[in-house]
């Protein structure tokens, strides 16, 4: 018994070992890239940071809502999301756009800042199984649209 629960343990350490890595690898990739028009490339390549941002956020909320993370890795990861979506919204509202994208464009700003809010509430309750729950769907749906705006 005790070495099942040892091994799930390790399990657990492992993964909230890996995430942290792929938080600053995607935070690199997103830190030099808002700048300039916002062409067809861009909008596809900032649709799916918003999606994988959204999908990140969901794998957390499944973590919390089991229990499965810890409170501080919870907390410090949900804001490090929060602040990339919200840095994407914010630079997709004010970019200069490339004639026929502007309502995608606009559209994804809006996403991207809803993003950044559902993780904003992860980052402030991220012991909250209830909240962790609640925000699960709408990440998903987060995700999937903006894989439809990449598109």
């Amino acid at each position: 018994m005790g070495r099942a629960r040892d091994e799930r343990l390790d399990q657990l350490h492992r993964t909230e070992v890996r995430r942290p890595v792929v938080v600053l690898t995607l935070l690199l990739a997103l830190s030099g890239c808002n700048g300039g028009t916002v062409d067809r490339h861009a909008l596809k390549r900032d649709a799916e940071k918003v999606g994988s941002l959204a999908s990140e956020g969901q794998l957390l909320a499944n973590d919390v809502s089991r229990g499965a993370s810890t409170k501080s890795f919870a907390r410090i990861h949900a804001h490090e999301l929060s602040r990339a979506a919200s840095d994407l919204a914010d630079s997709l509202a004010t970019r200069r756009t490339a004639v026929g994208i502007e309502a995608k464009v606009r559209r994804l700003s809006k996403l991207a800042g809803k993003v950044s809010g559902e993780l904003e509430q992860l980052h402030l309750h991220p012991t909250d199984r209830g909240v962790a729950a609640s925000l699960k769907q709408p990440l998903t749906k987060d995700a999937d649209l903006a894989d439809k705006l990449s598109k």
